[in-house]
């Protein structure tokens, strides 16, 4: 397996790489400290994951992004960064990215992570999910927070609804099954028509959507 990581930072890029043969003995890891020379490198090898730092000099993060995934649309790219900002999150999911980590991220959590995004999962640092993974609520005189939306004004069942619901949490489907008491291949039965009325293809698209959507979500339900 091979992985790129592009940073500007020295000791970032060298403390990344050492936990990454540390912890995946066959791992080869190559760097670079611009994206130019990152470019050169992915168009040589050939490359299983990209972590790619968003504050670069020359080429940012962002655009650097958009130049990968229409050089090379099926490598999994994830941003790398020391910002944890909601709005740069989901503008890079919206870009193809698969994940965004957050530098300060525990040892456990960024392992979660890079596990997450190579077997195809989307991974959110924890300020992009949870029970409302939506725009700021309208403030109003008499209250505080906005209710949660209604299932039915989003074309969704009450259980499609709390599928999503822990998907938006970055789930996986045999944790929401059960959470909700059913099935694998139920879960993946709801998130079918999920998917087509939301008119995305990708966990990814579908996170972006319920943002933009500005959805909010009370408690997730669990199984009787």
């Amino acid at each position: 397996m091979n992985i790129l990581l592009i940073d500007d930072h020295f000791c970032a890029r060298e403390g990344v790489a050492c936990l990454l043969k540390q912890l995946f003995p066959d791992l080869q890891v190559f760097e670079a400290d611009n994206f130019d020379d990152g470019l050169l490198l992915a168009r040589k090898t050939p490359l299983n994951l990209v972590l790619l730092d968003v504050q670069l000099p020359g080429t940012d993060g962002l655009k650097g992004l958009q130049e990968l995934k229409t050089a090379f649309p099926g490598l999994c790219v994830v941003m790398f960064s020391g910002l944890d900002d909601r709005e740069l999150v989901f503008e890079a999911l919206r870009m193809g990215a698969m994940g965004f980590i957050v530098k300060t991220v525990s040892r456990q959590a960024f392992v979660e992570a890079l596990r997450d995004v190579l077997s195809g999962k989307v991974y959110l640092p924890a300020s992009a999910v949870g029970p409302q993974p939506a725009l700021p609520p309208v403030k109003t005189v008499n209250a505080d927070i906005r209710p949660p939306s209604d299932p039915a004004s989003l074309g969704l069942t009450p259980r499609e609804f709390e599928v999503l619901s822990w998907l938006v949490q970055g789930k996986c489907n045999k944790v929401i099954a059960k959470e909700l008491g059913i099935g694998e291949q139920t879960v993946r039965n709801h998130l079918r028509p999920i998917f087509q009325k939301f008119g995305v293809a990708r966990r990814a698209e579908l996170l972006v959507k319920v943002f933009e959507q500005g959805i909010v979500f009370g408690k997730p339900g669990v199984g009787n």
